[in-house]
């Protein structure tokens, strides 16, 4: 059966854009090496998101020393660069920026320290300098919840789930109730096996914030993700009676339905993405997938072709539509398609000149 692939392109969220004028001002001064001119701090950092975005880790990291130099002290700078550092991984430069503007950045540099400390195995000096920040910010609960969360999110990140769980108790005693820290536990408890663990903490979740739909779409996918696909479900149909109608939304309820063995309300769901989003290609294939499995012949044919006309050019297409034609009993139309496949893609793996030399074998005449 076809592979259910990509669906990252969600047209509720994701447009294209062009990079602005003074990106490309700013990447010909490094390109060239020519003496650079004067950046305003918000450009800085989106140029600094590009580079490091677009993996050109070097250009970040000589954009970022320019930016500090023109803008040594605008804090929003400072802030979304060590954020920046923490999200693409470069410790050593997040330990060093965190304490060289500890006095500016304050909280947030604290925070990214420690988490950089744990990240690059250093974790004697992570945890004495969580003591000492506890202390700091102990009359601050603000401060003291920004400095246990980065606590919290860095020991997951480096598996360290135990320290987390007494972590987030720690702190949870002192604030009480908190939802974010209890998805930081819940993660925890999810990393290590904890199922029990898992719902309990769960459920907390949702009496907390009854109404919050994006906590109900995290929980609909931890459900499913430990196999309450019962669960999973009621979570991403609540989220639609929330109004929230995202079309990631939709591909998590139909993958629940399908992993659940609901395959007609699967379908009916993917007709109604389908209604909103007619042209996406995977969508179509997912819908023949859900067809297929309930041997709905005629119909998956249906949406194979919709998607074809989408994306003439994806060999594997071919091979599902021959697939679907074998299962109708037309062998020689499963033929003909692998041999129209063939003359309009590259066929690059050859995949369809293999099925085309296997179905001539078996069906000669």
């Amino acid at each position: 059966m076809f592979e259910y692939r990509d669906f990252d392109n969600d047209p509720d969220e994701f447009s294209q854009e062009s990079y602005p004028d003074f990106y490309y001002d700013w990447d010909e001064i490094l390109t060239k090496n020519l003496n650079p001119y004067f950046f305003d701090s918000e450009e800085f950092s989106e140029i600094i998101e590009l580079y490091l975005n677009d993996g050109e880790i070097l250009k970040a990291k000589q954009t970022i020393q320019y930016a500090l130099k023109f803008h040594p002290e605008d804090a929003d700078l400072i802030f979304d660069i060590l954020l920046f550092l923490n999200d693409f991984e470069l410790w050593n430069d997040l330990l060093k920026l965190s304490e060289q503007y500890k006095d500016i950045s304050k909280v947030w540099a604290d925070g990214h320290k420690v988490t950089a400390l744990l990240h690059l195995g250093m974790e004697e000096d992570a945890f004495l300098f969580f003591r000492k920040l506890k202390t700091k910010y102990e009359k601050n609960k603000e401060d003291l919840s920004i400095i246990y969360q980065a606590m919290g999110e860095a020991l997951n990140e480096v598996d360290l789930f135990d320290a987390c769980i007494d972590v987030i108790d720690e702190i949870l005693s002192i604030l009480g109730p908190n939802v974010d820290f209890y998805w930081l536990k819940l993660q925890s408890y999810f990393s290590l096996n904890l199922k029990e663990e898992v719902l309990k903490i769960a459920n907390q979740i949702e009496q907390i914030k009854p109404l919050d739909a994006e906590n109900w779409y995290r929980l609909g996918k931890i459900y499913s993700d430990i196999d309450e696909m019962e669960k999973a479900i009621d979570a991403f149909e609540f989220v639609e009676s929330l109004g929230n109608i995202k079309s990631i939304n939709y591909i998590t309820l139909i993958t629940a339905y399908e992993k659940n063995g609901n395959y007609l309300k699967a379908l009916e769901k993917a007709k109604d993405y389908l209604y909103l989003y007619p042209e996406n290609c995977m969508m179509n294939v997912l819908a023949a997938n859900i067809c297929s499995k309930m041997e709905m012949w005629e119909e998956a044919l249906f949406y194979v072709n919709v998607a074809l006309k989408i994306v003439p050019g994806m060999d594997e297409l071919y091979l599902y539509k021959s697939n679907v034609f074998l299962n109708l009993g037309e062998q020689k139309k499963a033929i003909s398609v692998l041999e129209e496949g063939i003359r309009l893609t590259s066929d690059q793996e050859g995949d369809l000149k293999k099925e085309l030399e296997r179905l001539q074998n078996q069906y000669p005449n």
